[in-house]
């Protein structure tokens, strides 16, 4: 039933379902029902609990490296290497410290002194 209805939702939209196949289906679907597909697809959607509890998790304020500067040099603690940075990059504080404080940009874990962390904001 969802894909059925699923399939229909994406033939409104995309305005293509041409095959042999799909004739009868487009002549009902533009027969009239297509804001009452929409709605009900629209219900679903919404009704769903896991929908709610993702954006329950995503509720957490974001963060990035300063934009002063164009580049930073900072140590990548995994590789106890220094890497150059571009500044304004997305980054997820994992372990606060006086100085520094260790983040992840990507997969890597860096050491990125406090000065250079702003929060951008809560989503």
């Amino acid at each position: 039933m969802n894909d059925d209805l699923f399939k229909k939702f994406k033939s409104i939209l995309s305005g293509s379902s041409k095959s042999s196949n799909n004739l009868d289906k487009d002549k009902d679907i533009k027969s009239g029902s297509n804001e009452d597909l929409v709605n009900n697809f629209m219900d679903q959607i919404l009704d769903m609990s896991w929908v709610e509890e993702d954006l329950k998790a995503t509720c957490a304020p974001s963060y990035h490296l300063s934009k002063k500067n164009k580049n930073y040099w900072l140590m990548n603690t995994t590789i106890k290497s220094l890497f150059n940075i571009k500044g304004g990059i997305e980054i997820i504080p994992i372990e606060n410290g006086n100085k520094n404080t260790i983040c992840l940009i990507g997969q890597s874990m860096y050491s990125i002194p406090n000065d250079l962390i702003v929060c951008s904001g809560w989503n």
